[in-house]
C-alpha cells in the first residue's frame, strides 16, 4: 500500500512539474529572465534530427558538421515519423527525466522536496530541457543503471552513449559498482571488451570523422560557463594575466586542496549496501568532476549534480556535518544561479567601435560563479573520496597481492 501511495505521489508530482515547465516554455518570462542564447525550442535535439534527415532523406546534400556522434544517422527516418521524432520523443524524454528525478527525491523530508524543485527549476536544468541537449539521455541512463540488474543492457547503453558523446565512457565505472561481488579481474576484462567493441564499431561504421567532436562541438566562452577554466578566462580578460599560467597555478592549488582534505580526512564510512542512490551518486559525481576539469561546458552539464543529492540526503549521511553544510551551500548556489542567469541575459555586453566588452555586473557574478563552481567540485571530489576509499581498497586488494608476488 505504501509503495502504491509513493508511486501516485511521484506521478502526481511529475505531472505537476511537467505542467509548470510547459507553461514556462511557452511564456516570455523564461526567455527574458532565465534561459537565453537559443534560437529554436529543443534546438540541440533538432540539430540531431537534422543530421539524421540530411544523411537519409537528403543524402546528396552537404550535411552540416555533426553535433553528436555520427551513429545517430543510423536511426531510421521517414516523413511519416515526423510526429514521433518532433513531438512524441522530446516530451516523453522530458517526462521520464522528471519521473526518475522525482522517484529518487520523494520522501517525507522537506529538504528532499526543496532540493527536487531547486534542481529541476534551476536555470541550468531549464536550459538543458529547453534545448533538449542529449545530456538528458545520459542522466536518464545513470538512473537506469542504478536499478537495472540485467547488466548486458547497461553495457549496450554504455556503448551507444559513448558513440553519441565520447565522455560517457566515464560511466564504464558502472561495471565496478553494479556488482560489488565481481572481482577486479572480471571487471577489467569486461571494460576491455567494451572498449574493443567501441573501437570496432567506430572503424566498421566509419565514425572516425566525428570521434573528436563528440560532446565538444560547442564550447562555452564566458556565457553560461561551467568549467575549470572559467576563472583563468576572467583573470585574462580583467587583468591580462597569462591564461596558461593562471590555469596551471589553479590546477596545482586544486590538487593541493583535494590532497590535503583527503589526507586529513576524519570521516570513515564503510558502505556495504550497494544502493541505487549510491550508484547514482558515484556515476553522476564522476561525470560532473571529469567534465568540469576537461571541457568548456555550457552550464546545463551541471545537471549531473542532481545525482549526488538522493544519496547525500539519506538520514544517516545527512547527519555528517560536512555533508550538511555542503547541501546548504548547494541551496545557496542554486539561488545564486537565478541572479547569475538574470544578469547574463539582461546586462551582459556592450560595444564600443565594434569592440565587445562585458558589463561590470556580469563580470562580478561570473567571478562569484567560477569560485562557487570550484568550491563545489573540490567538495564533491572529497565527498567521493569519503564514500569510495574503502570500496577501492577492497576492490584493488587482489591486484596489490599480485604485484607483490
Amino acid at each position: 500500500m505504501k509503495k502504491k501511495k509513493k508511486l501516485y505521489l511521484i506521478l502526481l508530482n511529475s505531472f505537476f512539474i511537467g505542467s509548470v515547465l510547459l507553461g514556462l516554455f511557452y511564456s516570455d518570462f523564461l526567455y527574458n529572465y532565465l534561459v537565453g542564447g537559443s534560437i529554436n525550442f529543443f534546438g540541440d535535439y533538432k540539430a540531431a534530427i537534422d543530421a539524421i534527415i540530411c544523411n537519409q532523406v537528403e543524402s546528396k546534400m552537404a550535411c552540416p558538421e555533426y553535433a553528436y556522434g555520427k551513429i545517430l544517422t543510423l536511426l531510421p527516418y521517414s516523413y511519416k515519423l515526423n510526429f514521433v521524432y518532433h513531438q512524441l520523443i522530446p516530451y516523453t524524454v522530458i517526462f521520464i527525466f522528471i519521473f526518475f528525478t522525482s522517484f529518487f527525491f520523494i520522501s517525507k523530508n522537506k529538504i528532499n522536496f526543496l532540493m527536487l524543485y531547486l534542481t529541476i527549476f534551476s536555470p541550468s536544468t531549464l536550459l538543458l530541457i529547453e534545448r533538449l541537449n542529449l545530456d538528458i539521455l545520459i542522466i536518464i541512463s545513470i538512473f537506469i543503471f542504478s536499478i537495472n540488474r540485467i547488466y548486458l543492457i547497461n553495457w549496450l547503453i554504455l556503448i551507444n552513449l559513448t558513440l553519441l558523446k565520447i565522455y560517457p565512457f566515464i560511466l564504464s565505472s558502472i561495471i565496478l559498482y553494479e556488482n560489488r561481488k565481481r572481482n577486479i579481474y572480471t571487471s577489467l576484462t569486461i571494460i576491455s571488451i567494451i572498449t574493443f567493441l567501441i573501437f570496432l564499431l567506430v572503424a566498421n561504421f566509419d565514425l572516425f570523422e566525428t570521434i573528436n567532436a563528440y560532446g565538444t562541438e560547442s564550447k562555452a566562452s564566458f556565457f553560461y560557463l561551467f568549467s575549470f577554466n572559467h576563472l583563468p578566462k576572467l583573470l585574462k580578460y580583467s587583468f591580462g594575466i597569462n591564461y596558461i599560467l593562471s590555469l596551471s597555478l589553479l590546477g596545482f592549488i586544486f590538487i593541493y586542496i583535494v590532497f590535503k582534505l583527503c589526507s586529513k580526512n576524519t570521516i570513515f564510512i564503510d558502505i556495504k549496501e550497494n544502493s541505487p542512490e549510491l550508484i547514482i551518486f558515484n556515476l553522476g559525481t564522476i561525470t560532473l568532476i571529469v567534465c568540469f576539469l576537461i571541457y568548456s561546458n555550457y552550464y546545463y552539464r551541471e545537471v549531473f549534480l542532481i545525482c549526488a543529492f538522493p544519496f547525500l540526503l539519506k538520514k544517516e549521511i545527512f547527519q555528517i556535518k560536512f555533508i550538511r553544510y555542503f547541501i546548504y551551500f548547494c541551496v545557496l548556489r542554486y539561488i545564486f544561479e537565478y541572479i547569475y542567469s538574470y544578469i547574463s541575459l539582461t546586462d551582459f555586453i556592450y560595444y564600443i567601435d565594434n569592440q565587445r566588452y562585458f558589463n561590470l555586473s556580469f563580470i562580478i557574478v561570473s567571478y562569484f560563479k567560477s569560485i562557487f563552481d570550484l568550491f563545489l567540485v573540490v567538495s564533491l571530489t572529497y565527498i567521493f573520496f569519503i564514500f569510495n576509499i574503502s570500496f577501492f581498497i577492497e576492490k584493488l586488494a587482489p591486484l596489490k597481492k599480485f604485484i607483490n608476488k
